[in-house]
This record gives C-alpha cells, structure tokens and sequence, in this order.
C-alpha cells in the first residue's frame, strides 16, 4: 500500500458535495497537499463509492463484482476512465470555481463521457411514478458507474447551479461543493472540520501575535 491510498473494502465515503459528479471529485482527499490521499484504488472502491452513492442497486453491484472478477482487465480500464473523467470533472470545476476558463483538455474528456452516457439513455419509470434517466435498453456494462457521473456533470454546467459550485477554502482541502446559501458566502466543504481548523489557526495565530 503507498502512503497515498487508504486500505481498500467498505470504508465510507463522504457525500455532502450537493451533486453527484462533485461528490465523486471529492473522492480524493488533501488534494492541494503532495500527500493526497485516494479513495479509489481498484474497481471494488468504485463500485463502494456507487452503492453508497444510491446509483446501482444491490444486484446491479453484485453482478459488476463478479463481471469485474471474471474480467480484470476490463475492469481496470473502466475503473481508469472513470478516474480520468474525475480529474477532467476536478480541474474544470476548481478552474470555474476560481474564475478561470475550462481547460480544453478537460472538457474534451467530459464531453467524451457525456456522449457515450447520453448516446445509450433512455427513460424508465421512477419509484414516485413519474420517469427518470437511465439506460433500460443497455446491458449491465463495468462502464456503467461514470455514465452517471458523466449524466451529472452534465446537469450541473448547464444549469444554474455552475455558479455555485465552490472549492473548500481549506488550505488542505479542495473539495468541491455547491453553495447553496442566499448569498452565495459558503467557504468550507464542511464547518465542523475545514471551517472549526480555520477558525482555530486564526485564533492561534492572534494570539501568538499578541504575544509578540
């Protein structure tokens, strides 16, 4: 195991990022540090990431396991264009997020993966009786998890919901969320953990000042 990964299996994530595609962003952790930490170091972290995220059913995620089990290879290269689409899906939302423009690069990748994912979607009926996207036509594939990602992505830069989109302003962080505050002036992904260590370092900080 490198220092940089977390031991593999059924740890949980966190999902507080507002929208899928940045929940899956924040898969990697301490991302402005040279020590970052991975989440999703083989195709069974994905497909952990993906039940507790509710976008594959219990059957859905045994069948990929065994699929995944059966086919190695195949496995690892979904599970590394679903890694290089969350990177693409990264460095385009920290660059909007900053007021930058969206790397070419990037959105090539993204836009790739949105149309494999859109190209095979169609409607089904919803548990609320109303309909909802998915591929009902498309058999199970070791792909399926970042057509959802991709679906997402593609929700958020084409809705109002792109200006919200904000980096923690932890310097340890970078975390993706929406703000959803009236006035826009969230800063942390989470208060209880990058805001509380901010507050903190400020309060350290005064008094050290003050003692000159």
């Amino acid at each position: 195991m490198t220092p940089d990964s977390q031991p593999s299996g059924d740890h949980a994530f966190e999902l507080n990022a507002g929208r899928l595609c940045l929940d899956f962003t924040n898969t990697v952790r301490g991302r402005p540090l040279s020590d970052k930490i991975e989440l999703i170091n083989n195709y069974l972290d994905l497909l952990a990431w993906s039940r507790q995220a509710t976008i594959l059913t219990p059957g859905e995620t045994e069948a990929l396991a065994e699929m995944a089990r059966q086919h190695p290879r195949m496995a690892a290269d979904a599970l590394a264009q679903a890694l290089s689409l969350r990177e693409a899906l990264y460095a385009l939302f920290s660059a909007r997020a900053a007021g930058l423009p969206a790397p070419a690069a990037d959105l090539h990748t993204i836009n790739k993966a949105i149309g494999m994912a859109m190209a095979r979607a169609g409607l089904t009926l919803s548990a609320r009786g109303g309909f909802e996207w998915s591929w009902p036509d498309v058999p199970l594939g070791l792909d399926r998890v970042h057509w959802w990602v991709a679906r997402s992505a593609a929700e958020v830069l084409t809705s109002g919901d792109l200006t919200g989109v904000r980096e923690c302003a932890g310097y340890d962080c970078g975390r993706l969320f929406v703000d959803g505050t009236k006035n826009r002036s969230r800063r942390w992904c989470d208060m209880a953990s990058c805001g509380n260590r901010a507050k903190g370092r400020r309060h350290y900080e005064r008094r050290k000042s003050a003692r000159g």
